[in-house]
């Protein structure tokens, strides 16, 4: 899946912030830790290099400059000419989702990258963002397009020698007649769950849990997260449009806000 991580900062404390995740990842995976800065002009370059290379040296990281007034192109570029890279990067994400990310340059990294993104937005003051990743939970809604997911996860997992658990949150159903509270609807997912566990079994070699969460998605993801350490939550995000109308989706968008947790956020082209 990936060699390098390309670590994005931009110059802020808050970017810098999944540095330790990104090294820890980069450990793991034996692979290469980069340190990207999209620089505007000389000036700026010359501002922060020294800064940025002892920055490099504290994670054992290469670091490369790239000059351009369009940081996300500039990602998405360099992604392209690297095609076993991943890129890892902070966002704000501070209040409506068309406030802080639309248009963002996490937006338009996950938009124009041919693979998942690695997102960290701290909650409550969290900080930086954890330095490794025990568990990946990935979450399925028994669509084709959340599948798209499940090849990333699984090597994401295998590579961070972690476990990998499927989760789907149910939406309460009223048209569903209740067999012992939520017993029928569980029966329906956990059979699609099982599925896909057996699937991934066979296809990656992978031995997965699974469990039906209930209530509204985006709430249920995130109290099913919320206070598990060393978690990173894989979830596809729809991009529908031009870049003003994209949305990715009020379970995506609400999980960057929310959850606490790193994201492996995958925006696949439809």
């Amino acid at each position: 899946m990936f060699d390098e991580v390309l670590a994005c900062l931009d110059g802020s404390q808050l970017a810098q912030e999944i540095l330790p995740l990104a090294y820890g990842i980069t450990s793991a995976a034996s692979a290469t830790l980069t340190i990207i800065r999209v620089v505007a002009d000389a000036d700026e370059l010359a501002a922060e290099e020294s800064e940025l290379r002892q920055c490099a040296r504290r994670y054992r990281a290469d670091v490369r400059f790239l000059l351009s007034a369009d940081p996300a192109a500039a990602i998405v570029g360099e992604l392209e000419d690297k095609p076993n890279a991943i890129a890892a990067m902070t966002t704000h994400g501070r209040t409506a989702w068309t406030e802080a990310i639309l248009g963002s340059v996490a937006l338009r990294v996950i938009q124009g990258s041919s693979r998942p993104v690695i997102l960290y937005r701290a909650v409550s003051g969290d900080g930086e963002a954890p330095k490794k990743i025990k568990t990946l939970v990935m979450a399925l809604d028994g669509s084709e397009f959340s599948e798209r997911m499940i090849p990333f996860a699984a090597e994401m997992a295998q590579v961070l020698a972690g476990r990998l658990s499927l989760v789907q949150a149910l939406s309460p159903q009223p048209s569903i007649p209740a067999l012992a509270g939520n017993s029928k609807s569980d029966m329906l997912e956990s059979s699609y769950l099982h599925g896909i566990a057996g699937k991934i079994k066979r296809e990656h070699g992978i031995d997965c849990e699974w469990e039906v969460l209930h209530g509204d998605p985006a709430d249920a993801l995130c109290r099913y997260v919320k206070g598990m350490p060393e978690t990173m939550l894989a979830i596809t995000s729809h991009a529908r449009g031009g870049l003003r109308r994209a949305l990715l989706g009020g379970v995506a968008a609400t999980c960057v806000r929310r959850a606490g947790v790193p994201l492996l956020m995958y925006g696949p082209r439809l």
